[in-house]
């Protein structure tokens, strides 16, 4: 039996980025493409049992956050009910929530200063002299297995 937590957004984000920038050389319209697809943050824990290769309702975990409106979507299975044999698990996926949501909003943070450094490139301006601090990039994928 396999413990499973992930937080995705479109896996094929970056091969749809590269294919629309090919398309179009225009990297203002390939970064439009994946961003209108970056509105959703799914968070889902499950618990697969033998030859399961996909969750379905019943054996999930599931919380969806829309990153525009703030709407919080939670999903509950039965499995995971105070007294039912996988309720433990509802706080580590409350762990995992956090996490997704404080990695979401590191990465935005980032994409909003590489925009603003790109554009000021695009404008003429001087390129800044870099931040010691810029290296540090978050995942936007949390994966456990227990």
């Amino acid at each position: 039996m396999t413990y499973s937590s992930s937080s995705s957004v479109s896996v094929t984000a970056s091969v749809r980025f590269q294919s629309k920038l090919k398309e179009t050389k225009n990297f203002g319209d390939a970064l439009i493409e994946i961003f209108s697809d970056l509105v959703q943050l799914e968070i889902v824990t499950w618990v697969a049992h033998e030859g399961d290769t996909t969750h379905r309702a019943g054996n999930r975990l599931k919380t969806t956050i829309n990153l525009i409106d703030g709407d919080i979507e939670n999903e509950l299975g039965a499995d995971f009910l105070a007294g039912s044999p996988y309720a433990e698990l509802r706080g580590f996926h409350e762990i995992q929530v956090g996490k997704g949501s404080e990695t979401i909003a590191n990465n935005l943070k980032t994409l909003v200063d590489i925009g603003q450094k790109v554009t000021g490139l695009l404008n003429g301006e001087n390129e800044p002299e870099p931040e010691e601090d810029t290296a540090s990039f978050s995942s936007d994928r949390i994966f456990s297995r227990v």
